[in-house]
């Protein structure tokens, strides 16, 4: 990606405007993952402040989640993503998404699609990161690449007590936020204790 491009993209982004097919697949092509998931974060940042959402009860699981599956080519991706943005323009109400892999993918691939995903869907509020699918030190590492809800697939019945869950976003760098089906907060944790910060944690991929 030459540095007009780049420039050019962030500049779209920062103002949230809305970004293109062309936006999405350059998006995905860059090779700076630092630089695309900062991207993200800012975004979801602008959304959420420095809250993470977990749902500790099951009963909490939103109905208007939609999955969106990826790893079956860029183009491919970005299409399912606008494809969602598109039906969220239409009416659909949804609250939240998921993206899921359709077969083995990298860690960089799965952040990069978390980053893409935020930034493409500017009408959907929440960004999942399942931490059933991806292992909870990947979901982690996808709170700071554009998500903000750290909870489980649709479906899946896996669960985490809600001491974990509270540690594992504090590690991440946000502030846990239990939710119900809505999205709306329940309890508030406090947030990163600066002095685990210091020490590097387990996230990695």
């Amino acid at each position: 990606m030459d540095a007009g491009l780049r420039r050019e993209l962030a500049e779209k982004a920062r103002a949230d405007a809305r970004l293109s097919r062309a936006d999405g697949v350059a998006l995905y092509g860059s090779g700076d993952l630092a630089w695309l998931g900062g991207l993200a974060h800012e975004a979801r940042t602008r959304r959420h402040g420095e809250r993470g959402y977990f749902a500790a009860d099951a009963s909490a699981e939103a109905e208007a989640v939609a999955t969106v599956t990826y790893g079956e080519g860029v183009e491919q991706t970005v299409d399912a993503l606008l494809a969602l943005r598109d039906r969220q323009d239409a009416g659909a109400g949804l609250l939240a998404v998921v993206p899921l892999a359709a077969g083995r993918v990298t860690g960089a691939e799965a952040l990069k699609t978390f980053a893409v995903a935020r930034l493409l869907l500017d009408n959907v509020p929440h960004v999942r990161a399942a931490w059933t699918a991806y292992g909870t030190q990947t979901a982690q590492l996808a709170l700071q690449h554009g998500a903000d809800d750290f909870a489980p697939a649709p479906g899946a019945a896996d669960t985490l007590a809600v001491g974990e869950l509270v540690e594992l976003i504090q590690d991440a760098g946000l502030h846990p936020v239990e939710r119900d089906a809505h999205y709306a907060a329940v309890r508030e944790h406090a947030g990163p204790d600066p002095e685990r910060r210091e020490a590097p944690q387990p996230m990695r991929f």
